[in-house]
């Protein structure tokens, strides 16, 4: 026979892993003033790998309806920006 305080406790974990998971989901919803958050998913070619943008970038919000993302390093001109977009094949 199962335990209450066991399947309490179980009903506890996966209710704060929900409540985990909607505050990270709701935090990528732009409403009303720009986050940095909504930038979280972005991954860029860096060096041969796939880096969060943050990590090359500086990324800021001047205003609430902008973001501006710097990059720490310049590009090398032999590498053109086509370069880092994902092919379509």
């Amino acid at each position: 026979m199962v335990d209450v305080k066991t399947c309490l406790d179980n009903a506890q974990e996966k209710m704060d892993m929900a409540i985990m998971y909607l505050e990270e989901a709701l935090a990528h919803i732009r409403a009303g003033k720009a986050s940095t958050r909504l930038l979280d998913g972005i991954r860029v070619d860096s060096y041969g790998s796939m880096v969060p943008i943050s990590n090359v970038a500086a990324v800021t919000t001047p205003d609430a309806r902008s973001i501006t993302c710097l990059l720490y390093t310049s590009p090398s001109p032999r590498d053109g920006l086509l370069s880092r977009m994902p092919s379509s094949a």
